[in-house]
């Protein structure tokens, strides 16, 4: 392990200042790095924007009925919403990170190994691993990444403010080691080492682990931050800001990162491969990640699949049906104490299934309310309705009145002052509605 102020010389000065060792050689190749991850991520940048609204329109109607396009916007407003932006915006940064990591490694291995020879930070020769056994450590890399970032998401996707800031700092937490990992890396590579005896060394010198990642994760976290402020800006513009610095950090990092990661090949050769059982816990707790946050995320897939039908089913509040159970003259005048009475109401919904696979309505809410205010909630009963039939369900509800309107409690419920919503149950902490009467 590094002292402490030769961690922080390194990750804070060091680095920052790794381009005076640069000479002709690794300067090109920096150049040619640079051009690439700005390619690579003009493309993604394009795929983006001139598909971004097919994408969400085309896996929208799937579940959505075809004029339902500001209900389209609410579902996908609402998965995100649930998130802190910062954790959304940390997310996106790790993932265009891993993509040019993925991509463009052995160039990003070019970079780090000219400046190694020019500014002869080592003095033992290269002994490389092979480019597959290289991709394949980029992979497990990438895997763990996409583990830690989907299981982040379910952790802040909640109301409670004391997940939504665990969620927040472990987002920040995995960017910055992402960024660390990726560039401190490839001079410890290249002299035989592996991710798995690497992550001992980058664990025991966290301080210029994690401050390097800081550091160079700023220029990216910042332009983002200003970017999200300028709501008037296109989303070309907004991704162009966001992307350039991205691409600038990642080519200082290139550098900086060899500068850094040079003085810990001394400490990774101290440290073992872990044994084979530590190797089997890891694997299977990063599988085990990644099947759980495939099952969450499916489980949405399939919720909305499942509940597709109930979104295009056509409801109709049936008046005709009403009733009520009028309270009698001695109630009444017991009632006029108090001003209130509680009446039992009444009425039918139609649903009509237009679709040609059958539909079952099983979690819901009905919220019924007056002026904007909650007036009463219940839900309808599960019901199964087959393609092209139309059911009627009974819909009973307690309803609290003025003594004075009891009488006339048809009159009131059939007026425009009222609004009735059907919530369905997608997920935990997640109800979609539809609008019966508004």
């Amino acid at each position: 392990m590094l002292p402490v102020r030769r961690q922080l010389w390194l990750a804070g000065i060091a680095a920052p200042l790794a381009a005076r060792h640069l000479k002709l050689r690794s300067a090109a190749w920096l150049i040619a790095y640079l051009a690439a991850a700005t390619v690579i991520l003009g493309i993604v940048a394009y795929l983006v924007i001139s598909n971004q609204d097919r994408m969400v329109d085309s896996v929208l109607a799937y579940v959505l009925p075809a004029d339902w396009k500001v209900a389209a916007k609410f579902l996908v407003k609402k998965v995100f919403a649930a998130q802190e932006q910062a954790v959304v915006t940390n997310a996106a940064l790790s993932m265009s990170l891993m993509i040019v990591t993925i991509t463009l490694f052995p160039l990003k291995e070019k970079v780090s190994a000219t400046l190694e020879e020019d500014a002869k930070l080592l003095d033992e020769p290269f002994d490389e691993h092979p480019l597959w056994f290289e991709a394949w450590e980029e992979i497990k890399l990438f895997l763990g990444m996409l583990a830690a970032q989907g299981t982040i998401f379910w952790i802040g996707y909640s109301n409670d403010p004391a997940r939504r800031n665990l969620a927040l700092v472990l987002s920040y937490l995995v960017l910055f080691t992402s960024v660390g990992l990726d560039f401190l890396s490839p001079v410890l590579q290249r002299h035989r080492q592996r991710y798995s005896v690497m992550m001992k060394s980058f664990a025991a010198n966290a301080i210029l682990t994690l401050g390097f990642g800081a550091l160079f994760a700023l220029p990216a976290i910042v332009t983002a931050r200003v970017v999200s402020s300028h709501t008037d800006w296109s989303a070309g513009t907004q991704l162009a800001f966001s992307f350039g610095a991205q691409v600038i950090g990642i080519a200082f990092a290139a550098i900086g990162g060899t500068v850094a990661g040079a003085p810990l090949l001394a400490d990774a050769k101290t440290r073992t491969r872990s044994h084979l059982a530590a190797r089997i816990g890891i694997w299977v707790l990063l599988v085990g990640l990644l099947a759980w946050n495939g099952y969450r995320f499916g489980m949405i897939g399939r919720s909305l699949h499942h509940k597709s039908q109930i979104l295009k089913c056509e409801y109709d509040v049936a008046w005709a049906s009403f009733s009520a159970d009028v309270p009698s003259a001695f109630e009444l005048a017991t009632a006029i104490r108090s001003n209130s009475i509680t009446v039992g109401v009444h009425f039918d919904v139609e649903i009509r299934n237009p679709t040609d696979i059958a539909l079952e309505i099983e979690d819901n809410r009905l919220e019924i309310k007056q002026h904007g205010q909650l007036v009463a909630e219940t839900q309808l009963p599960r019901v199964r309705v087959l393609p092209g039939a139309t059911e009627r369900v009974t819909v009973k509800l307690p309803l609290t009145i003025k003594p004075s309107q009891a009488l006339r409690i048809r009159e009131l419920l059939t007026t425009k002052d009222w609004s009735m919503t059907l919530w369905l149950h997608i997920d935990d902490g997640f109800d979609f509605p539809i609008y019966l009467v508004e």
